[in-house]
């Protein structure tokens, strides 16, 4: 069967916040494959629970319904892909996160939930023709139970990296050539340790570095009461579209992703946080909290994420040299190799 006679769908809940979907269906459509994007319809909320409810079962309906021969699906939420697996489809089961347990902790919710929740995404790992999970740690926990799994890392494509050099950057940001650079990208949200950055902040307040933070999110006052106190200190972009992010990590000095410590550390690297391969991409050091270990960055407690960070600036503190991981060189070929066995 010609490649260009099987149709694939990308079925991402929210589209446009996942570009990992948008890179899976672009690698398919380079290789001739014939592509359907899929994103859940939002519906107007009234009164939150009723609302995320009825979304939930438009989307389920509209899933049901949608037509392709393989399926490529994520784990965020899965019960919206239930159908899929009761009607026998062959989808590609992609989890990102350990959704259902962290969902579990950040809304407390009660037991038997987390049980039908944590049966469903067995269920659907059991049910996938082919386990995707992106990084090592979140495929090991369903490694016996899935019938073929593979690691797929969340790396950035080669067009992710700009020629610009970083005096032109810091000319038009009116930034001293001497001056360091400390660079936090993401949104703005507890989860992604805004709120660490305060600590971090106030350890290099009598240093010649800038704490640069580019994104926004549900705590933006934080960053705002930020730039208030340490005026010379912290400076807020605030949402910056995707493709001009690079001439900020280029004109940066130490890269940074600080989130706390949980349970979930574990499942959180390198290979799935694309933001710290976006650094890798420029070769810029990475200081991080609350993740999994590894050699190509520095991984600190939480509380000690201010003092390490000035100690870098300080040159008290080496950082190793990171790798340039892309896209197109690790995880095309494992797409192209699923797909081949699912259609098979």
């Amino acid at each position: 069967m010609s490649r260009g006679s099987i149709t694939v769908a990308v079925l991402s809940y929210h589209l446009a916040q996942h570009p990992r979907a948008i890179k899976i269906a672009k690698t398919l459509a380079k290789h001739g494959y014939s592509v359907r994007l899929w994103s859940a319809r939002g519906i107007k909320r009234r009164v939150k629970i009723l609302s995320s409810l009825l979304e939930y079962l438009v989307a389920m309906v509209d899933v049901m319904f949608f037509k392709a021969d393989i399926y490529w699906v994520e784990n965020i939420p899965d019960i919206v892909y239930l159908p899929l697996a009761l009607l026998g489809k062959k989808y590609v089961y992609d989890r990102r996160s350990p959704y259902a347990l962290e969902a579990a902790m950040l809304y407390r919710i009660p037991k038997p939930l987390i049980k039908i929740m944590s049966l469903i995404e067995m269920l659907m790992v059991r049910k996938a023709a082919y386990f995707v999970a992106v990084s090592k740690a979140l495929a090991k926990e369903f490694e016996n139970i899935s019938k073929k799994y593979v690691v797929i890392p969340n790396y950035p494509e080669k067009l992710f990296v700009k020629n610009i050099s970083p005096s032109t950057v810091r000319e038009e940001l009116k930034v001293p050539a001497n001056k360091k650079i400390v660079l936090f990208v993401g949104k703005l949200s507890k989860v992604e340790g805004l709120d660490l950055l305060i600590d971090v902040a106030k350890s290099i307040e009598d240093l010649d570095v800038e704490l640069w933070i580019v994104g926004d999110g549900p705590e933006r006052d934080v960053v705002r009461e930020l730039q208030l106190k340490y005026p010379k200190t912290v400076r807020w972009f605030g949402w910056i579209p995707h493709n001009e992010v690079p001439k900020y990590i280029i004109a940066s000095d130490i890269c940074i992703a600080p989130r706390h410590k949980t349970p979930f550390s574990i499942y959180y690297s390198y290979e799935g946080i694309q933001k710290i391969a976006e650094y890798f991409a420029y070769g810029k050091p990475v200081i991080a909290s609350g993740i999994s270990p590894s050699p190509y960055y520095v991984v600190v407690e939480p509380s000690e994420l201010g003092e390490a960070i000035a100690k870098a600036v300080k040159g008290e503190l080496k950082l190793p040299k990171p790798p340039k991981l892309f896209w197109e060189d690790y995880s095309e070929k494992l797409i192209l190799k699923v797909i081949e066995e699912v259609s098979k």
